[in-house]
């Protein structure tokens, strides 16, 4: 409920206790003397508002409520049960009752307040510990998976990197005394395109299995992405995508390897502008929040399939039909080794976010 709305609730119950206070005034004061059993009535009625001030604001209002109708009451007794002095000094002992009840129901309503309030304190604690723990666990078991397939990958890439270079000297060997348009010519071609896409997609296993320690250092973030922004920008213009970067955030001196974060800048808009039609824009701008430094990009292609958001870090997986599937998982090793976070949110039809953040330790100021 917004603060408004708990004002204008607030106002309305002290209007329902000011109310049936004043009502029962009024019917002690219309009502005549020879009515005892009426009065006596009314009598109890003041119990209502007096209980309801206590559960509603506690001992402060109960009290309030209280004293007021104890001296709107007093004035009653005195001018009209002044001759019947046994019937007003019990009046005089219910007045107290009320103070009594007001005391007592007020105290129990706080307590009942503070119980509730630390409850939902500690269901929100409960809530964030679990928050914490599933995401412990998800980073756990996300490395355990990484570990297995850097294994694995790294004997695999060796093995097929080795005979490569023996290949690809063959293939240019072959390829020299070949007369203008023979068409083996356009075969070695395409064996040297293929040799050259291995060796890359080698070099992508192998930066996957084996990623180089960071060597950290002092390293402005403005510098860092404004350099990512300009080695993606000749792909940008040849699929037609405009990078823009708001670079304009305060300055953060991070202490990472500048050249790993910026490796991870590349990866991500590079799959940004991949993801985009023509015409297309790809958004990159950095926050400071306190010691938390983050780097976000964004876009408007078609956004990730919500099925598939938990396996975007995977190793090998991929949507795209040239992709390796590698881009993402270097980009996590390396975001996690520098002492930072990688997240993604794609709302369904408005692109994908994906947010490079530094916490306290990492960003200074």
């Amino acid at each position: 409920m917004t603060r408004a709305g708990r004002g204008r609730g607030a106002w309305t119950k002290k209007g329902i206790i000011a109310a049936s206070v004043l009502a029962i005034t009024a019917l002690h004061y219309w009502t005549g003397t020879e009515h005892m059993y009426l009065h006596q009535v009314y009598q109890r009625g003041y119990y209502l508002p007096v209980i309801l001030a206590s559960f509603w604001f506690e001992i402060l209002g109960g009290v309030v409520t209280a004293a007021g109708l104890a001296l709107l009451y007093l004035v009653h007794i005195w001018r009209d049960w002044g001759h019947h002095p046994t019937y007003a000094f019990q009046q005089y002992a219910e007045i107290l009752m009320y103070l009594v009840i007001a005391v007592l129901l007020g105290y129990l309503a706080r307590a009942q307040r503070m119980t509730r309030e630390r409850l939902e304190k500690t269901g929100s604690d409960l809530e964030e510990a679990y928050g914490r723990l599933n995401q412990a666990f998800e980073q756990i078991r996300h490395s355990d998976r990484l570990a297995s397939l850097g294994r694995l990958s790294a004997g695999i890439a060796h093995e097929i990197r080795n005979p490569l270079g023996s290949i690809q000297g063959a293939v240019e060997i072959l390829g020299q005394d070949l007369p203008e348009g023979d068409p083996r010519g356009e075969f070695a071609r395409i064996a040297r395109q293929e040799v050259a896409r291995l060796e890359k997609l080698t070099g992508e296993i192998l930066a996957f299995s084996r990623p180089a320690p960071p060597r950290r250092m002092p390293a402005d973030w403005r510098e860092i992405a404004g350099a990512a922004a300009r080695l993606c920008d000749d792909e940008a213009r040849r699929r037609g995508v405009s990078i823009v970067g708001r670079l304009d955030a305060p300055a953060a001196t991070l202490d990472v390897d500048p050249e790993q974060v910026k490796q991870v800048l590349i990866n991500i808009l590079l799959n940004a502008v991949q993801a985009q039609p023509e015409g297309g824009e790809v958004r990159m701008h950095g926050a400071l929040e306190g010691d938390t430094l983050e780097i976000a990009v964004e876009d408007d292609g078609p956004g990730i399939d919500p099925e598939k958001m938990e396996s975007i870090f995977d190793p090998f997986f991929t949507t795209r039909r040239e992709g390796t599937g590698l881009g993402l998982s270097i980009s996590y090793q390396l975001v996690r080794n520098n002492g930072g976070e990688i997240r993604v949110s794609s709302p369904p039809g408005r692109g994908a976010c994906f947010r490079v953040v530094f916490p306290t330790g990492a960003a200074r100021s």
